[in-house]
């Protein structure tokens, strides 16, 4: 008959087993942390935020493969974290494999897409922008912002802060036709993003469906450079406000 040490060391084991097995099945399938490194998703996301990423809300990848079983469509707006290889930046796993980012969908499959003068153009229209006016940031988020306008945009129904300069020329990129099964995406801080306007300029990059990871679905916590919590912004919802429909 096992000793009671034994017995407490077989239930220890058994207990650490299931916590690690649990760990994987939730971060693999269900929900997965991610913290804001950058300030190219500002105002909507700072630096120091902790988001919960839903991994099953474009359907379950089969581990190991491409694969999505129970699988839903990526919609317009949606902020999405994404894995990148090329990037020079360090890997997500102990700083090893593909680079994780995080941005905005903003071209669907099939969509025409286009940038010029500030502007997001789909399918040949031009996307609006409502200027609020100033921005007025935290003291800790960076020159990044400053002289940034605020500004309400409306991609066909979607609406969602963001922020851009005024002078600023930006870049401009032909308009393209997203293939199948790959996603158009930009930073809301416009003016300080690396995204799809960059990284195959002058023309643009594409997100495949496979590479994307889950979707921000809200704020966990959020500290700012000196430790502080800004409560204000815990249980934030990320998700863009559609027009009905």
């Amino acid at each position: 008959m096992p000793t009671l040490l034994e017995q407490i060391w077989s239930f220890t084991k058994t207990v650490a087993i299931a916590a690690f097995l649990a760990f994987f099945v939730i971060r693999g399938f269900i929900f997965e942390p991610f913290r804001i490194p950058s300030s190219s998703m500002m105002p909507n996301l700072l630096i120091g935020d902790y988001l919960v990423v839903s991994k099953f809300a474009y359907g379950n990848r089969l581990p190991l493969t491409n694969f999505f079983f129970w699988e839903r469509p990526v919609e317009r707006g949606d902020i999405v974290v994404f894995r990148r290889t090329g990037s020079g930046l360090p890997g997500s796993f102990f700083g090893l494999g593909p680079t994780l980012f995080i941005k905005r969908v903003v071209g669907l499959p099939g969509d025409t897409i286009a940038f010029r003068d500030q502007t997001v153009f789909i399918n040949g229209q031009p996307q609006p922008s409502v200027p609020l006016g100033a921005y007025q940031p935290e003291l800790t988020q960076g020159p990044s912002v400053q002289d940034a306008e605020l500004k309400v945009e409306n991609l066909m129904g979607v609406r969602h802060p963001i922020l851009q300069k005024a002078g600023e020329v930006g870049p401009t990129v032909a308009e393209t036709l997203i293939p199948a099964d790959h996603y158009v995406v930009l930073g809301d801080n416009r003016d300080n993003s690396r995204d799809s306007r960059y990284w195959q300029a002058p023309a643009w990059g594409f997100v495949p469906k496979s590479d994307i990871m889950g979707r921000a679905e809200f704020i966990a916590w959020s500290w700012d450079d000196q430790w502080m919590p800004r409560l204000e912004r815990v249980f934030t919802n990320l998700r863009a406000t559609h027009d009905a429909r």
